[in-house]
């Protein structure tokens, strides 16, 4: 339906789309949804919402949605989209606007603030957020607090100009170095990095929210429409564990978030009756962990009183009542994996996505059953990185992989402020260097009424 409005209403724009006799710049929208049903609901009433404002403005447009014209892409990581739309786009438009499907946007301001610029000159404009310290996630690059490096909120949107967009899209295809890149963690941060490479920096622009203002173009809006009903049994929290951090970790998790888990299991290389852990007669490994996260899955499989796994270390802090409300919004019948996404090779041919697993992987009660099922998931050893396993499997049986930035894979010192900023957070990962009850208490022990996470998106202004 989306691409059908789309070619009807490209054909209007060139022949009625003037401001009387001057001639005006032209938009691509790009659409960056998550491959399942409701997400991509989102995203076609997202398109929609575009399309009909761009027609009552005279604005020529045109509106892609990842999931239904970049099936299997990795569009996510942007970089599989700079050919395509240099070669669709780069003679017939001005300005490259790359959105999530919970956004609104108001199509007047943004042009209003886009006719600032010249789009035959690099720009590269969105919500710039910044690190504060060197960063694992960030490989620990340097920063320079006196020329801070921006990059994108996605959540906010972003804009390049055409004329940059082939400058990309020709430094992309020939470059070896960064097709060859194996880990994709923070896309947007990669992907700033990579435009910087051709000599231009993100421009901030307070025009790009993710607080509904007056002044905003791109708002990031998360919605509160979920229909489901999550009760704390439905979700079974397995906490990976061994003995050599009973003693350090155990009584962290204890005291903090584990009070809110009804459902839950210590699963560690030996049973501790002090802590309540159980053994599935897997060996400890000091790295991988896959076998012991495939015993989890089979055990997960046979209780049939759950609807969801969620997988975690004895080092994650979670918000159990935060991940209930997430999981509102989806179906446990579905083949649902959920998480923070990574990539390995993500843009190559036998790349892949993953859930990081210190932010924690959740799992469908459907999938868990289809993953424990004889010879669909067998690890090749049990310290094979289990995440990356899961993905290499999941990627096997054409499961996507949802990504929310409500996880996280390390502290909140690891991320900038601003982007911990707008949505409820459900987990952080680590005790290296932080008070970890403290953590817990300040961004993550809060009460569930000021909880909301992108259901359905708002079209109104």
């Amino acid at each position: 339906m989306v691409g059908l409005l789309r070619s009807v209403f490209t054909v209007w724009l060139f022949t009625h789309g003037t401001y009387g006799t001057e001639q005006i710049d032209s938009f691509v929208f790009v659409i960056l949804n998550q491959e399942i049903a409701s997400h991509y609901d989102a995203a076609r009433q997202l398109a929609s919402h575009i399309i009909s404002d761009a027609k009552h403005l005279g604005l020529p447009c045109e509106v892609h949605v990842a999931s239904e014209d970049w099936p299997t892409s990795a569009a996510w990581t942007y970089f599989p989209l700079l050919e395509s739309l240099s070669q669709q786009h780069g003679s017939n438009s001005s300005w490259i606007v790359l959105l999530e499907e919970w956004t609104l946007v108001r199509l007047e301001k943004l042009v209003d603030i886009l006719h600032d610029y010249n789009s035959t000159q690099f720009l590269f404009a969105g919500r710039g957020v910044k690190d504060r310290e060197e960063t694992i996630i960030h490989h620990f690059a340097r920063v320079d607090q006196d020329h801070p490096f921006l990059f994108p909120d996605s959540r906010a949107g972003f804009v390049l100009s055409t004329t940059l967009l082939i400058r990309l899209a020709q430094l992309w295809t020939n470059s070896s170095t960064w097709q060859s890149t194996d880990f994709t963690i923070d896309a947007e941060y990669e992907f700033a990095s990579f435009v910087k490479s051709a000599g231009v920096e993100l421009i901030h622009h307070e025009g790009f929210c993710i607080n509904n203002k007056p002044e905003c173009s791109v708002v990031f809006h998360p919605a509160r429409n979920c229909d489901g009903v999550i009760r704390k049994d439905d979700i079974h929290v397995a906490v990976k564990s061994c003995v050599r951090y009973h003693a350090e970790r155990l009584p962290v998790i204890k005291a903090t978030w584990l009070k809110d888990a009804t459902n839950f299991a210590i699963y560690s290389d030996t049973e501790d009756p002090f802590f309540g852990t159980l053994s599935l007669g897997i060996p400890n490994t000091e790295h991988g962990h896959c076998g012991k996260t495939m015993a989890i899955i089979r055990r997960a499989a046979q209780l049939v009183s759950i609807h969801w796994l969620a997988i975690v270390d004895d080092d994650t802090l979670i918000s159990v009542p935060r991940l209930r409300t997430l999981l509102s919004c989806y179906d446990s019948r579905d083949l649902i994996a959920l998480g923070e996404k990574y990539g390995f090779a993500a843009t190559a041919s036998y790349g892949y996505d993953y859930i990081t697993g210190g932010g924690g992987m959740v799992f469908s009660k459907a999938l868990v059953e289809q993953l424990a099922v004889p010879g669909v998931c067998e690890c090749p050893s049990n310290d094979t990185p289990d995440d990356m396993f899961l993905g290499m499997c999941l990627k096997r049986l054409m499961v996507p992989i949802i990504h929310s930035s409500a996880f996280h894979q390390a502290r909140p010192m690891d991320y900038p402020e601003e982007l911990l900023q707008g949505e409820s957070l459900i987990s952080f990962h680590k005790y290296w260097m932080v008070e970890p009850q403290h953590v817990f208490s300040h961004w993550l022990d809060h009460p569930s009424t000021s909880e909301h996470f992108p259901a359905s998106v708002h079209t109104e202004l």
